[in-house]
């Protein structure tokens, strides 16, 4: 038989220490799985989450708890994010859970869907003799969604390109998750009490694609209601051409995609000059052909026998002729001026606005990725860049 061992033992608080410490550095991580246990003691829950081979045990702290919004019930489908650790009291592995989110079957949400439908078609929120037309060219545009999301990307190159003299006012919402509907219903009511100067003239309100679950907030009452009572016009703009939601039936103008709800709302602003010249040239031919042919017919009564015959109507005509023709002077050159005033104004805003009329100063433009770079802080060592000049483009490798 062998003797005792000489090597030293680990105690076991100081193992279990260093196991927890080992454990916790794998990071934090999404699980699902179907819930088989629940306790809640204090305001913390304690609960199972399991799957055909496996179950992990889980925790989430008081602190979490009162913000998810409902109490999990077994047999429901939970992901869950969070991190593992060692509860060193009894050596047991257990997941600290942040976040916790329900998962419905599509079959589940469907049946929701048309619920809701059917109630919000009867209170009429789906009328079309209630939806507002879109104003035709708005100054100021309001844009509900995630901050962070491709959609605002989009929304915002497409509004760039088309009409850069827009506002656009953001209110970033949460656009997944149990916050999302109420986040959102927040940001409409929030837009709408702004003063008459600060107001939107029109609201997209949208996210890109993704599931049936993960486009839910559009449908869920709360939102639809704050969409039908909103003074400023809604266009909608959830997900994908085949995703349909609530939110699509109840806002006055419904667009495939974010990208085609921001080509919805504003014109192009070139074509937008181009009009206006093509008006005032329109409007100049229109007068001068009015006045030709009032002078016309004055001179055909003037010269006719009737007229000519007592002197003084003679003298009170050619009067008249001069005061009219004087009118109409002032009015056509009052309107052709606003009009070259007009133009001028959008022309400069043109020229103002073209990245080009910087670049013949000496200035350059720097972009990574096809982005513009604006602040050091958004390079690191050896990012490539390029650098646009005037006669053309360069690149470059970042090195401190």
């Amino acid at each position: 038989m062998r003797g005792p061992s000489t090597e030293t033992a680990i105690p076991v608080g100081k193992y279990l220490a260093t196991l927890r410490e080992y454990i916790e550095t794998s990071g934090a991580a999404w699980v699902e799985g179907e819930l088989s246990q629940h306790k809640s003691s204090r305001g913390h829950w304690y609960f199972t989450i399991a799957d055909e081979s496996s179950a992990l045990k889980c925790v989430m702290w008081k602190s979490r708890t009162q913000y998810v919004g409902f109490t999990p019930e077994p047999g429901q489908l939970l992901r869950v994010y969070g991190s593992p650790t060692v509860y060193p009291k009894y050596g047991n592995l257990q997941f600290d859970v942040r976040r916790v989110e329900r998962r419905h079957t599509t079959g589940e949400l469907q049946k929701r869907f048309l619920e809701l439908h059917r109630k919000l078609a009867q209170d009429g929120l789906f009328d079309e003799s209630k939806k507002v037309p879109l104003p035709a060219i708005p100054q100021r545009i309001g844009v509900v969604t995630s901050g962070e999301g491709a959609a605002l990307q989009d929304i915002l190159r497409i509004l760039r390109d088309r009409f850069p003299i827009a506002e656009v006012i953001l209110a970033p919402v949460r656009v997944q998750g149990p916050s999302a509907a109420p986040d959102i219903t927040h940001a409409i009511e929030q837009l709408n009490r702004l003063t008459a100067t600060r107001r939107p003239d029109v609201l997209i309100v949208g996210r890109g694609g993704g599931s049936l679950e993960d486009l839910w907030a559009f449908n869920e009452e709360t939102v639809a209601r704050a969409i039908f009572a909103s003074k400023i016009p809604v266009i909608s703009a959830v997900g994908h051409e085949t995703d349909t939601t609530i939110a699509d039936f109840v806002a006055d103008v419904r667009a495939a995609t974010p990208t085609h709800a921001a080509q919805t709302i504003v014109p192009e602003l070139s074509s937008l000059v181009w009009n206006i010249q093509g008006y005032t040239q329109q409007m100049h031919q229109t007068v001068i052909s009015r006045i030709s042919r009032l002078r016309q017919q004055i001179i055909q009564v003037t010269e006719s026998y009737t007229f000519n015959t007592p002197i003084n109507r003679v003298r009170d005509a050619q009067q008249t002729l001069t005061n009219y023709v004087d009118l109409l002077n002032e009015v056509l050159n009052s309107r052709i001026q606003t009009s070259r005033h007009q133009v001028e104004l959008l022309n400069g805003k043109i020229t103002a606005l073209n990245p080009r009329r910087y670049l013949t100063r000496g200035y350059v433009r720097l972009e990574r990725g096809g982005k513009v770079v604006r602040f050091s802080r958004e390079l690191d060592t050896r990012d490539r860049v390029s650098i646009h000049f005037v006669d053309g483009c360069r690149e470059a490798v970042i090195s401190d």
